[in-house]
């Protein structure tokens, strides 16, 4: 397999439901050639064509797009705490207080336990 592009399967070879949907899905999305959508999955450009057909035909044309997604930036796991906290660990006593960050605040015990 080069730059991602699979072989034509045989003859006769069904084609899973879910495998159609996503590969003709593709096909009507306009990013790329009909024809580059078929070889990149290794279907012939016949019956890719004939998929969107029958597609076309029975009005379903809009569920088969893909919906945009938008992906929101990850939050850090451990926000900035108000307020104050006396750890002891040991023979250590640790007093904090106001604006404490959780990442700096596990990598003082962190260095307190080692």
């Amino acid at each position: 397999m080069a730059d991602g592009v699979v072989g034509i399967r045989r003859r006769h070879q069904r084609w899973p439901a879910m495998d159609r949907a996503r590969i003709t899905a593709e096909s009507f999305e306009g990013v790329i050639s009909i024809s580059a959508v078929a070889r990149r999955h290794g279907v012939s450009l016949g019956l890719l064509h004939y998929w969107r057909r029958q597609v076309r035909d029975s009005g379903r044309l809009e569920e088969l797009r893909f919906v945009p997604v938008e992906v929101e930036p990850e939050t850090p796991a451990l926000r900035s705490l108000v307020g104050s906290i006396e750890i002891e660990v040991a023979d250590v006593r640790i007093r904090l207080s106001g604006d404490i960050d959780g990442l700096a605040l596990r990598k003082v015990l962190a260095a307190v336990r080692a």
